[in-house]
C-alpha cells in the first residue's frame, strides 16, 4: 500500500512538473511572439485622414480626454481582470493590446483556468481581416477563427476601443449620426466590412456605455450575432490622457444582460 502510494506521489509530481514546464516554455514562445508581432504593429506608421467635424457629444468627450496635449503613433494597454465563459465558470485574465489611430489591432490575452492550466489568445485585425488563435500553454493550438462574420465583430470592437484609442474618434473613416442628446450612432467602413456601434455619454459628456448589434459570441462552436454592452465604470487619467479605468462587458440574451468580462486598465503607454 505504502509503494503505491509513493508511485502515486512520484506521478503526481511529474505531471505537474512537465505542466510547469509546458506552462514556462509556452509563456516563454507566446510573450515571443506578441513581441515580434507588437515590434512590427508600432513600426508601421501608417495613418488614416482626420474628420473636420464631429457630433457635439463626441467633441466633448474628446475635449475631455487630454487628446489635443497628448498625441501618440499608437498606444499600449494592459488590463487585469475576469473572464466568464460561462456564468458558472471564472477565468483569471491578463491582456495587452496595441491600439493605433487607424482600423488595426493586435490583442493578446493569458487566460488562466487554474494554478496549472493557462491559455492564451492572439487577436488581430488589419484591412479587413480579423483572426484570433487560442494556445494552450501557449503552444499547443485549441481553437481558431478567421472568417467574416469574426472580422465584422472584431471591427466593431475595434471602433467601441475608441473609448481606450481617443485619436480613432476623429478618422473619417467613421460616419456620425446623432440619435438623440445622450446616444451616438457610429459607422465604420473597412473594404466590403461595416461595423456599427451607439456610444452613450453622461450629464458631464462622457461616454458611459457602447452598445452593438454586430458582435459576435460563441455558441456550440459555432458564431451568433448578440446584442453587446461594454459598461465604463470609471475613468483615470493615465499618462496624459483620460482612458477607462474598469470595464464590464455584457451580452443581451433575451433581454437580460449577462456579464462575461470585467476588467481594469492597470497601465496605458503612448508611443
Amino acid at each position: 500500500m505504502a509503494s503505491l502510494i509513493k508511485k502515486m506521489v512520484m506521478v503526481f509530481v511529474t505531471l505537474v512538473l512537465i505542466n510547469v514546464g509546458f506552462m514556462w516554455y509556452g509563456q516563454a514562445n507566446f510573450e515571443a511572439t506578441v513581441k515580434s508581432l507588437g515590434k512590427a504593429f508600432v513600426e508601421n506608421n501608417s495613418t488614416l485622414p482626420v474628420a473636420q467635424k464631429l457630433p457635439t457629444p463626441i467633441k466633448h468627450h474628446l475635449e475631455q480626454s487630454g487628446l489635443s496635449e497628448n498625441g501618440y503613433r499608437a498606444i499600449v494597454l494592459e488590463l487585469d481582470g475576469e473572464y466568464h465563459p460561462k456564468p458558472s465558470k471564472s477565468m483569471k485574465m491578463h491582456t495587452l493590446t496595441l491600439l493605433r489611430p487607424t482600423l488595426d489591432m493586435l490583442s493578446a490575452t493569458r487566460l488562466d483556468s487554474n494554478p496549472i492550466v493557462t491559455f492564451n489568445a492572439i487577436e488581430t485585425y488589419r484591412s479587413g481581416e480579423a483572426t484570433m488563435q487560442i494556445l494552450l500553454f501557449g503552444i499547443i493550438p485549441t481553437a481558431e477563427l478567421d472568417d467574416k462574420k469574426f472580422a465584422r465583430s472584431e471591427l466593431a470592437r475595434l471602433l467601441a476601443y475608441a473609448i481606450f484609442n481617443p485619436a480613432l474618434f476623429q478618422c473619417s473613416c467613421i460616419t456620425y449620426e446623432p440619435i438623440d442628446a445622450t446616444h451616438t450612432k457610429a459607422k465604420v467602413h473597412d473594404g466590403n466590412i461595416t461595423a456599427s456601434v451607439t456610444f452613450v455619454t453622461d450629464e458631464k459628456g462622457q461616454i458611459v456605455e457602447i452598445q452593438s448589434d454586430d458582435r459576435m459570441r460563441s455558441v456550440k462552436k459555432k458564431l451568433q450575432p448578440t446584442p453587446w454592452k461594454m459598461r465604463i465604470l470609471s475613468y483615470q487619467t493615465i499618462d496624459g490622457l483620460k482612458l477607462p479605468k474598469e470595464v464590464e462587458e455584457v451580452w443581451v440574451i433575451d433581454g437580460e444582460n449577462i456579464p462575461y468580462s470585467r476588467y481594469h486598465l492597470t497601465s496605458a503607454q503612448r508611443l
